[in-house]
């Protein structure tokens, strides 16, 4: 008996620590759309002269910051500790938070992309392998945020099933 409690501590050590770090991806992702804050404010200070330029990256900026407090928020799904049930409430809740992120990131992403296009094109002095190397970039980060996305979809099928399997043994 004592063995078959160590083996389900273990079993959801485990489960414990996979989550925690798939909210340390979520964390990451909440960095990056700083950074993309950090870019269009570095862009906008470069081009202060041109109004339009200014106000098309602000705006860029506002979706970003609006982005990141409607659908990057992590406050009900972090705890301090966790229980068996408490994990599976997390699990679920953090399931809902990626799916609405992964609903909406490529429409606010594209809006910003969108707004950096005429100051990226003056900043490449509108050279055809600076536009082109952006564009590489932007489906690189588009593709592998994809098969992110995808690994996460995974790993959290996995956790809720073997959260389920580990709540009908009890």
């Amino acid at each position: 008996m004592k063995n078959s409690n160590q083996t389900k501590q273990d079993t959801f050590q485990k489960q414990l620590k996979t989550f925690e770090k798939l909210l340390i991806g979520a964390k990451m992702a909440k960095l990056s759309s700083f950074i993309l804050i950090g870019v269009s404010i570095g862009l906008a200070i470069r081009f202060r002269d041109n109004n339009l330029y200014v106000m098309l990256l602000l705006m860029g900026i506002l979706a970003i910051v609006f982005f990141i407090d409607k659908f990057l928020s992590l406050k009900d799904i972090k705890q301090k500790s966790y229980t068996q049930t408490s994990l599976v409430s997390s699990i679920s809740k953090f399931k809902t938070y990626m799916v609405n992120r992964k609903k909406y990131e490529m429409y606010f992403m594209g809006f910003w992309m969108l707004t950096l296009i005429p100051s990226a094109s003056l900043y490449f002095d509108s050279n055809i392998l600076g536009i082109l190397g952006m564009l590489a970039y932007i489906t690189f980060v588009s593709v592998f945020g994809y098969l992110a996305y995808k690994k996460t979809d995974k790993e959290i099928a996995l956790l809720e099933s073997t959260m389920e399997y580990e709540l009908q043994l009890q």
